[in-house]
């Protein structure tokens, strides 16, 4: 059963995807399915005036080689090819949020070159917070790790050493031996405690 224009219509509107056509002769939006205007917090009127020339106008200036690379490899694409792209885009309070978008060419002249690109695009500024936050968490693992295995671990084998060295020579008086298996046991266990930190942090 092919679906009729109110379901696709009804189908956008639940959609907390956008759904975008544009002219990539003229630079201008075309056809928008309203989730971009509410996304990135303009009226209907300024979202209509950014139409034109739309990425430029909207996309963070770091991001502008990223469009560009994209457009590019847009031109050169086989029929039905996708093109992804995650970009920064500026909300209407000038802050900017991470855009991820797919594309293709939809129609082509008669010289094959687009007319048309047709696009989907979703904020996934979420997780991208979400990824730069595991990003330092596993970055500070690291930096414990290291700290655990050089700064930690190499005093502690040290003085297991000197423990062992000074058992196997007999350097200690009968009296303080009860110290040195208190400082021995005490060192052995926090030992297995470095390890144990080590063995977790690799998991």
């Amino acid at each position: 059963m092919k679906p009729d224009g109110k379901f696709l219509k009804s189908l956008i509107e639940v959609s907390h995807i956008e759904f975008q056509s544009y002219d990539f002769q003229r630079h201008q939006i075309i056809f928008s399915s309203g989730m971009g205007q509410r996304i990135l917090g303009y009226s209907k009127s300024d979202y209509d005036k950014l139409s034109r020339n739309f990425y430029e106008r909207v996309i963070h200036p770091d991001d502008i080689p990223v469009m560009h690379e994209t457009l590019n490899k847009l031109i050169h694409s086989s029929a039905h090819e996708v093109v992804e792209m995650t970009a920064r885009y500026r909300r209407s309070d000038g802050n900017y949020i991470w855009i991820y978008t797919r594309k293709l060419v939809s129609e082509r002249n008669e010289k094959g070159e687009p007319r048309t690109i047709t696009t989907v695009a979703e904020d996934i500024t979420a997780m991208i917070l979400l990824r730069d936050e595991l990003r330092e968490k596993v970055e500070l693992l690291e930096s414990i790790s290291y700290k655990n295995s050089h700064l930690v671990r190499s005093p502690v084998a040290s003085i297991i050493g000197l423990i062992n060295l000074i058992e196997e020579k007999d350097m200690i008086s009968v009296h303080n031996m009860e110290i040195l298996n208190y400082l021995k046991d005490a060192i052995e266990k926090l030992d297995a405690v470095i390890h144990e930190i080590n063995d977790i942090i690799r998991l």
